[in-house]
């Protein structure tokens, strides 16, 4: 029996329609907001750039900014762990995908940092936009701003770039789309994403800090990759995700009229004791024997044919996080 009545269809597709303008506003065009055979074809030219074997080629970044991030970690003086990682997530996104470091370019690092971040609020902001010239701006405003500036930036970077990264998006997506996917890739999400579940693993460091290390004081491979998806069980760190229903559907029982979204919540997925035994306990012994039915369970990463394209990179610059063992003790 249907739930749902045309006053509530008409609301739900204008809140669908609402809530992908304003963050199409913030984004611009880009994967996130394609559909159909777009999507298909944009996630076929993105994904030669995020498979394991261009993860590997990063690593030496990666392990870079994994290892000055350790040495300011154990200096003796107290960190922020969750702002100490989010800021190093940042410069490392810039790193991999605008070719632009510290060391190199420190003003615009720090520019740039600033400017995500701004960026960033808009999105958890109240869609108004108004400025008073001189007195005030809302966060809306002030995000769109950002978002030009920052699309600035990232078109005279191109200009002179000829790393290979740069080179290939150009070849797969064309000017204007490389452009809006840079903007997508060196925003406060990722970084704020791998903080999150880097900050997890650190706290989380007094259930699993009694298994054993190898020579070197870090973990085998095969247990850090245990505890990892444990982290990421216990702790998602989204909230979830949606989809919009291409057809009318049943669902848990419930009717879903066509257009309509549904939105999926990763910490109680994730704690479903139908799906997992003890889902309320740190045990990542529960993945010792894991198969790929087993592993999609996890939505941290979303799932099917919409899953998040750039799992390898994180799931890659995550595993440095076994060097952070070290900062337990």
């Amino acid at each position: 029996m249907p739930l749902y009545t045309n006053s509530y269809t008409r609301k739900a597709i204008i809140l669908q329609w609402v809530t992908k303008t304003f963050f199409h506003q913030i984004y611009g065009d880009n994967l996130l907001f394609a559909n159909g055979q777009e999507a298909i074809d944009l996630r076929k030219s993105l994904h030669i750039l995020f498979t394991k074997q261009s993860t590997m080629m990063r690593e030496v970044l990666i392990n870079k900014y994994a290892d000055e991030t350790v040495n300011s970690m154990i200096s003796g003086s107290a960190v922020a762990v969750y702002q100490h990682f989010k800021m190093t997530m940042m410069q490392l996104c810039l790193a991999l995908f605008l070719d632009v470091e510290s060391e190199h370019s420190s003003l615009l690092v720090e520019q740039l940092i600033h400017l995500t971040t701004v960026h960033w609020h808009g999105i958890i902001s109240v869609p108004l936009c108004f400025r008073v010239p001189f007195l005030a701006a809302s966060s809306y405003s002030k995000a769109l701003k950002a978002k030009e500036e920052l699309l600035q930036i990232i078109a005279e970077e191109l200009s002179t770039s000829n790393g290979s990264f740069h080179t290939q998006l150009l070849q797969q997506l064309g000017y204007r789309e490389t452009v809006q996917h840079l903007l997508l890739f060196i925003s406060a999400l990722v970084p704020k994403a791998l903080a999150s579940i880097l900050t997890s693993f650190v706290c989380s460091s007094h259930l699993w800090g009694h298994l054993p290390l190898m020579k070197n004081g870090e973990l085998d491979s095969a247990s850090l990759e245990c505890i990892l998806l444990e982290v990421l069980r216990m702790w998602p760190p989204f909230i979830g995700g949606r989809r919009i229903a291409t057809e009318a559907c049943e669902l848990g029982g419930f009717h879903i009229p066509k257009n309509y979204s549904v939105i999926y919540l990763a910490e109680a997925a994730h704690r479903d004791p139908d799906a997992f035994a003890n889902p309320d306990q740190f045990d990542p012994s529960r993945w010792r024997s894991y198969d790929a039915q087993e592993k999609e369970k996890l939505f941290c990463f979303g799932g099917g044919a919409r899953n998040c394209i750039g799992q390898h990179l994180v799931l890659g610059i995550i595993k440095v996080s076994k060097r952070f063992r070290s900062y337990q003790n």
